[in-house]
């Protein structure tokens, strides 16, 4: 394979996984939103921050672990390997930073997803609130998947 093959075969694997936790985390958001809204007195708007709370810890563990680990070449003879490191995991303080770049890419999104969630449960009511918050997460996704990738995760 040549390498233009290889990065464009990485590219839409990175692309797979993102999808794949994000909407793992996403499902664990929705949960939370509507088992919140279903069992207390809090209203969507509020309990969808609860839930974006605890999607969040879902999003940084399956993104650090899978969608932005980065593959290493053998020295050698400069082709793939199937191993992979983490090249900005590797001390407690990258770590850190990549958890605060994550968050802030996070609760960006998260920002304009509950501002468009807010906007649309005023404009059509509260009755189609998981209608609403399924579109809005949709539209959110792209704007996450360019923050992690270009900046939060970037190697």
């Amino acid at each position: 394979m040549n390498n233009h093959t290889l990065k464009t075969a990485s590219a839409s694997k990175q692309a797979l996984l993102f999808l794949v936790v994000g909407a793992s985390a996403a499902l664990v958001h929705f949960l939370v939103l509507i088992s919140i809204v279903g069992n207390t007195s809090i209203s969507p708007a509020w309990a969808n921050v609860f839930a974006f709370l605890v999607a969040f810890v879902v999003s940084f563990v399956g993104h650090f672990y899978l969608t932005f680990r980065q593959p290493i070449s053998n020295i050698t003879n400069n082709k793939p390997t199937n191993t992979t490191i983490d090249p900005y995991h590797s001390t407690k303080k990258s770590t850190i930073n990549t958890l605060i770049k994550w968050f802030a890419s996070s609760a960006a999104g998260f920002i304009a997803n509950q501002g468009l969630f807010v906007l649309g449960l005023n404009w059509f009511g509260e009755r189609y609130y998981m209608l609403i918050w399924l579109i809005v997460t949709g539209v959110i996704t792209v704007m996450t998947f360019a923050l992690g990738k270009l900046w939060a995760f970037k190697s």
